[in-house]
């Protein structure tokens, strides 16, 4: 067996033990609340994103958790309302952590957002000190439906992503919209500010380009066409037996979820400078679909290294390299 197929087979190894150990199956039907998707199919938040992701006002109340700090880096915990109110009281509290270099003046700012289903944010918080080390501020933030904010008796995600296909557009703009809501509270911290995405997060990154002027956007281990991730990817088949006993086909999905397809709203991409960091032999997040949104961006710089979703782990340090020197300009 050459390298790069024995390297491909172990990456993907790792990627289907990795998911069977950790990912947890529903315990109860997520079936949408109401069949009528008429407002959804009209095209009209297509063509007018803005439509369906409203600006809102900048985060108020943010409310400090104890920093803690080192020679180079403050870590100061934080909460603060989401502007989005949803019916489960855990999940309209945000909770996040912003890493900042303890002496220098930051050279710019971004907010990081994590991946599906997430247990922890170990992998995140360990990113986001690396680029602290390197006078970066970084706000750090829970996605709604995950960890804190996941409503009793669920798990990290589970309402994130489910045959509930409503909620998950709904929970999709509410993470849009946080993420708008603390662009200006970042502006205190640096003028320049971006942001950065992993899987779900990266995805949720591309659409939040659609809607503002950052200077930069950084995607890991993305792709577009939402309903073809969900359908085909490794990590949410249990998703996809969801959707089909809800009732609804992939051409449906595919209609239905358009206004949460990073790939289908790329045409209103407003950050010119975009950096794409994928695996080649991802089965979460496939090829194909990565490769999709990238031609509608118009092709920006993408990076693609020999690894599959779980396994970019072990090039972390590249990863974040190759950030930095986008970012920076080197």
């Amino acid at each position: 067996m050459k390298g790069s197929q024995l390297l491909k087979a172990l990456s993907t190894s790792l990627d289907r033990f990795y998911l069977w150990w950790t990912l947890q199956k529903s315990r109860v039907d997520h079936r949408p609340s109401s069949y009528d998707f008429d407002a959804f199919i009209t095209g009209q938040y297509l063509d007018s994103p803005q439509i369906f992701y409203p600006k809102p006002r900048e985060i108020v109340n943010v409310r400090f958790g104890e920093t803690n700090r080192s020679s180079e880096i403050e870590v100061s915990p934080l909460t603060f309302t989401s502007p989005v109110k949803t019916r489960y009281g855990e999940n309209n509290l945000v909770y996040g952590k912003l890493f900042s270099p303890a002496r220098d003046i930051p050279l710019l700012a971004i907010v990081v957002l994590h991946g599906w289903s997430r247990p922890a944010l170990t992998l995140e918080e360990r990113l986001c000190l690396a680029l602290g080390q390197r006078g970066i501020v970084s706000l750090l933030i829970t996605l709604p439906y995950h960890l804190q904010r996941a409503p009793e008796g669920s798990w990290s995600g589970e309402y994130a992503l489910s045959g509930d296909v409503l909620r998950t557009i709904y929970g999709f703009r509410q993470s849009v919209q946080e993420v708008r809501a603390v662009i200006p509270f970042l502006k205190r911290y640096s003028e320049r500010v971006g942001v950065l995405g992993i899987s779900l997060g990266g995805m949720i990154a591309h659409v939040v380009m659609d809607l503002e002027d950052m200077d930069f956007g950084v995607s890991l281990l993305a792709g577009g066409n939402t309903a073809g991730i969900v359908w085909e990817g490794i990590a949410t088949r249990d998703i996809r037996k969801q959707i089909q006993k809800a009732g609804i086909t992939r051409e449906q999905l595919n209609q239905l979820w358009g206004v949460i397809d990073p790939a289908r709203l790329a045409r209103h991409n407003r950050v010119k400078r975009i950096l794409m960091i994928n695996g080649l032999y991802d089965q979460v997040i496939p090829p194909k679909f990565t490769l999709e949104l990238w031609e509608s961006l118009g092709r920006p710089p993408i990076r693609w290294y020999p690894c599959a979703h779980i396994s970019f782990f072990f090039f972390l340090k590249r990863i974040i390299n190759d950030v930095m020197h986008f970012i920076r300009g080197d």
